[in-house]
């Protein structure tokens, strides 16, 4: 990353949104452990920059304790693992107006509960700004909500498997890829009360590619629950990327899903052939013996696929210990 300089049109952009700021604002920079670093000395050139067009409005100080791994600049329960410039300036420049002066925005009590949002960003993403000004607005008026903007171009190994920006990943599971506004985050934060919460979580981890992620989820309190419902109602795509995920928990841990069968057995009766024949392989795949039974049913099914899936499941069970 070169040295950062606002050029005169930024600084002339910055001076005029920062002055509208009816309140102070402390902009803590943690460093990182290596203050020497290209990104945590441009971030500091950033952040004096910034300081110097906001006036005494704008304070930097130093983070105290040890060192976070990543330089970070942090403002109120905003984080920000990126230098924002290019099309990244003006929201930040914005989110840094909605927590001085706030936000006329009221939240429904179930949007109130603790979050996280982690944001996805590149400086040159056209559809970046959309996104983090939704998630400004909300970090705004919900303190007890912490925001994250992460420059996957520069932190690439914070972005796991997301391959894509703007995503929006809600408390490490539900993920949003491409813009969002303001009514949509509300509504999807709104959300995580609601029964069979996890499986709609699960689904968009699926969706965004995220399948090395779902593992622990799947062993969950509502794991097994969450896993029977996309079985049951999920797209082709969906039950492809969740096998793979099965797969994956079962390499290290083969017994880690054998609570689940509970939830897929009943499964088997389905009147849909493709679940029947799914949910047999899936069976399988996890391989506890309680699915013996009830895949042995399966050999009468009108359906030859089925029966061949299910003949191939119970090949596949472990021996009753």
């Amino acid at each position: 990353m070169q040295t950062v300089m606002l050029d005169a049109e930024q600084v002339k952009l910055a001076t005029e949104k920062l002055s509208r700021l009816k309140s102070r604002l402390e902009l803590v920079l943690d460093r990182g452990p290596d203050p020497e670093d290209r990104f945590s000395k441009a971030l500091d050139e950033f952040v004096q920059q910034i300081a110097r067009a906001a006036g005494p409005s704008l304070e930097v100080v130093p983070a105290t304790g040890p060192p976070d791994r990543y330089p970070s600049l942090q403002v109120g329960n905003i984080k920000y693992l990126a230098v924002p410039l290019d099309r990244e300036l003006e929201p930040f420049l914005d989110v840094l107006v909605y927590l001085a002066n706030g936000v006329e925005l009221e939240l429904p009590e179930p949007a109130r509960d603790p979050a996280r949002l982690d944001l996805l960003v590149a400086p040159t993403c056209p559809n970046c700004p959309t996104v983090v000004r939704a998630c400004g607005q909300v970090a705004a008026v919900a303190p007890q909500l912490t925001m994250t903007v992460i420059d996957v171009q520069f932190f690439t190994e914070l972005a796991g498997s997301c391959r894509s920006v703007p995503t929006l990943i809600i408390d490490g599971a539900y993920t949003v890829v491409g813009p969002i506004s303001t009514p949509e985050l509300v509504e999807l934060l709104e959300r995580r009360r609601q029964p069979g919460y996890l499986a709609v979580a699960l689904a968009s981890m699926l969706e965004a590619g995220r399948l090395s992620e779902i593992g622990p989820l799947l062993q969950s309190e509502d794991g097994a629950a969450a896993l029977a419902s996309i079985m049951r109602d999920g797209s082709m795509q969906q039950k492809m990327g969740l096998m793979l995920a099965v797969e994956e928990v079962l390499e290290t841990q083969p017994h880690a899903l054998d609570g689940a069968a509970k939830e897929l057995i009943p499964l088997l009766s389905s009147e849909v052939v493709t679940v029947r024949g799914d949910v047999a392989d899936l069976l399988g795949r996890i391989g506890t013996p309680g699915a013996r039974d009830a895949l042995s049913r399966l050999l009468q099914d009108e359906n030859p696929d089925v029966r061949e899936a299910a003949e191939e499941a119970l090949s596949l069970l472990r021996s009753p210990s």
